[in-house]
């Protein structure tokens, strides 16, 4: 009887030896597939998304067509709607892919399966980081809201770099309201009504600038004009500016560059038209109307500076696509003048606000919607000034803060 078992039971064992060895491959292919759905989603808004996911692939040991592996990507906004299957089929801005690898077996070959088909299944997009604001200076107290200032941002989260204690500090009745509160340093907020929400996490380890391989506008300094708008002395006159206005001169492409530039002096509306606007010196929006304008990156260098005050009103937000997608104010790396948005002024910007090397004040009861993170050396809010941030990756998933995540 032992020896009429013996064959059955010999079987067993090697179905099961089989069964653990296709176990360990489908392992190995599952996290191919995963790291090339994330490699093509981070991909997503520069068009290799394809490349890039065989090449995740390729690294993680499954090239296609190379020793019975096949990798198939299938981008969001093809002319076949992608992904394919599961809950995300059809759905734009999602890279799919699925990786199968033929792989033989030992003991299965006597029941006539020589190899077995070892397939995974991977969907990827682009989401926010989870954060709103971001203080980046390592040292001293850099994010700072008194007399009944108020950051609002219940999507997303808060961030501070600074080593100092208290690195985040709230006095005077004013408030932070976050998703996440987290900090390098230690954080104060005083009796007097204050409050921070969550309570903050300290202790937490540095985050780096999350734009820093972000290059600057080219430009040539030489060929910066004045300031196109002095003309406009006669206030309450409606007039546009920027790449293909009038008022001003092209450089290059949709890119102007000023000495200066002054937005609503004695109540006049100002149009500006998409493009990157170079200013080498001060940008200021003054005690008029300003209209807005849609698909606006201003670039601050030399002695730039953004200074807007006296009741000015903004309606801008930054492109979606090129470049500079998502960004609205960039200061130059090397500039630490201070940007300033006080005077009761009352906005609403779609765009980053970057400064990484400038402190940035808000005050003086100013009310600004802000549906981008704010990216500052440090953030000082006073005067019951209210900033309201909102998820920008809601409005622009294509953000340069977007960050690849697997979803299937």
């Amino acid at each position: 009887m032992a020896a009429l078992c013996m064959p059955l039971m010999l079987g067993f064992l090697g179905f099961a030896l089989d069964v653990g060895m296709l176990s360990v491959e489908k392992r190995k292919v599952q996290a191919a597939a995963d790291s090339a759905a994330i490699a093509g989603a981070a991909e997503l808004s520069y068009g290799d998304y394809a490349a890039a996911a065989q090449s995740a692939a390729a690294l993680n040991g499954f090239t296609d067509g190379v020793n019975g592996a096949t990798v198939t990507v299938n981008p969001s906004g093809s002319s076949t709607p992608s992904p394919l299957y599961g809950a995300y089929a059809a759905q734009p801005g999602y890279v799919e892919v699925i990786v199968k690898q033929s792989t033989p077996t030992v003991f299965m070959g006597i029941f006539n399966f020589t190899s077995v088909n070892v397939s995974a299944h991977a969907v990827a997009g682009l989401g926010g980081t989870g954060n709103c604001v971001y203080a980046l200076n390592s040292i001293g107290t850099t994010i700072l809201l008194n007399n009944n200032a108020q950051l609002s941002s219940p999507d997303c989260g808060v961030v501070d770099d600074s080593m100092t204690s208290p690195a985040i500090s709230v006095s005077g009745n004013a408030s932070i309201t976050a998703s996440s509160v987290e900090s390098v340093g230690g954080v104060y907020a005083d009796n007097s009504g204050s409050k921070i929400s969550p309570t903050a996490t300290t202790g937490i380890a540095a985050v780096s600038d999350p734009l820093a391989n972000l290059s600057p506008p080219s430009y040539s300094p030489s060929s910066c004009t004045a300031d196109p708008l002095t003309s406009h002395s006669n206030g309450g006159s409606t007039y546009s500016v920027g790449p293909g206005s009038a008022n001003s001169t092209t450089q290059n492409g949709s890119t102007v560059c000023y000495t200066s530039l002054t937005l609503g002096v004695n109540g006049d509306t100002v149009t500006l038209n998409p493009g990157v606007y170079v200013i080498t010196g001060a940008l200021t929006f003054a005690s008029g109307t300003v209209l807005g304008g849609s698909g606006v990156t201003f670039y601050l260098v030399g002695l730039g500076s953004v200074n807007i005050g006296n009741g000015a009103t903004m309606n801008f937000s930054a492109p979606t696509s090129g470049t500079y997608d998502g960004i609205l104010f960039y200061q130059d790396r090397s500039d630490i003048l201070p940007a300033t948005i006080e005077g009761g002024s009352s906005s609403t910007l779609q765009g980053i606000l970057y400064f990484p090397s400038a402190a940035l004040l808000i005050g003086n009861g100013s009310t600004s919607t802000v549906s981008a993170p704010i990216i500052a050396s440090s953030l000082t809010m006073v005067g019951g000034s209210k900033i309201i941030e909102q998820d920008y990756s809601a409005i622009n998933s294509s953000s340069p803060l977007s960050t690849p995540k697997l979803v299937e």
